[in-house]
């Protein structure tokens, strides 16, 4: 078996470049070949992975869901199995497995071999493994770039108060399987996961694996009215708010009379109008996990590697 490591040296902390050390001596018991790619700047993991994706069995990523985010996209469309060593500031994709944190949890996560088959969003510009904001939520996560010393939540509210100086509603259309919406929006989150933003679950109900997009569509409100709905989002409680639309379909197309900001998985893509479009791959990415799976799943974990 080949592996192929892609680490972020800046996440963490330092933790990082401390756990690829102590791996690699662990390892040793896998008699594997183990190749260490360390990233060196934007963009660098996803060309490491489309390099490693030909000659390896599978792909340790360690950081945070940025990384994982390139990792998907060098890896797709036939994605070799991965297996996340969460160590980035939200970690909303690892949040779907139960992870490996040290060591010795991955070389057992490495020889079980075991572990679900995801789906993949295609986003037409990108492949997106968690979620994808627009409007509002993403304008939290441009502002959430200028802020250095927070993680978590923390650099999410953070952001999400500076966001509240000024933020745009623009007219939409969103074009789903079965019904199309217009109208003003806040924001709109579309998932493929439970959680983003380091720890909102915006798609609570969402299933990685059911061949379907989770969408949280929330309808123009004030400033002292999103400050009362987004603590209800961190447990995935404003579901039932007046202003929030919860929908699930296959296919999403989504376009905007002004333009308005996205991010995917986390990183900002900047300003579109749209059309965009939002496509289902079922189930093509294999994640590798310890035991014990949260149920995000409609299939339980079976042997991959």
């Amino acid at each position: 078996m080949e592996i192929a490591f892609i680490a972020n040296p800046a996440a963490g902390r330092g933790h990082t470049q401390r756990f690829v050390s102590r791996f690699e001596t662990e390892a040793r018991e896998l008699d594997q070949h183990i190749d260490v790619l360390w990233t060196e700047r934007a963009g660098h993991a996803r060309e490491l992975a489309r390099e490693a994706r030909s000659r390896c069995d599978v792909v340790c990523v360690a950081g945070g869901d940025g990384t994982v985010h390139e990792v998907v996209n060098g890896l797709m469309p036939e994605p070799v199995p991965i297996v996340v060593v969460p160590s980035g500031s939200g970690n909303d994709f690892a949040s779907l497995f139960n992870c490996p944190t040290t060591p010795g949890e991955l070389v057992e996560v490495l020889r079980a071999g075991e572990g679900v088959h995801t789906d993949v969003i295609d986003c037409g510009i990108r492949y997106c493994a968690n979620s994808v904001g627009i409007g509002f939520e993403a304008l939290v996560t441009r502002q959430s770039l200028g802020i250095r010393n927070m993680r978590g939540l923390p650099l999410y509210l953070t952001a999400a108060a500076r966001a509240l100086v000024r933020y745009d509603c623009p007219p939409m259309t969103i074009q789903l399987d079965d019904e199309t919406l217009t109208g003003e929006r806040l924001m709109v989150s579309v998932g493929n996961g439970v959680r983003a933003g380091g720890g909102f679950y915006l798609t609570p109900d969402a299933l990685a694996d059911d061949g379907r997009i989770d969408l949280c569509i929330v309808r123009p409100m004030g400033r002292l009215r999103i400050l009362t709905l987004l603590p209800r989002s961190i447990p995935g409680k404003h579901t039932g708010a007046s202003a929030v639309d919860m929908r699930r379909s296959r296919e999403v197309t989504l376009s905007a009379e002004r333009p308005f900001h996205m991010h995917i998985d986390g990183e900002y893509v900047g300003m579109h109008t749209g059309p965009v479009e939002f496509r289902v791959i079922d189930r093509v990415l294999p994640v590798l996990s310890r035991p014990g799976m949260p149920l995000r799943y409609t299939d339980a974990p079976s042997r991959i590697l």
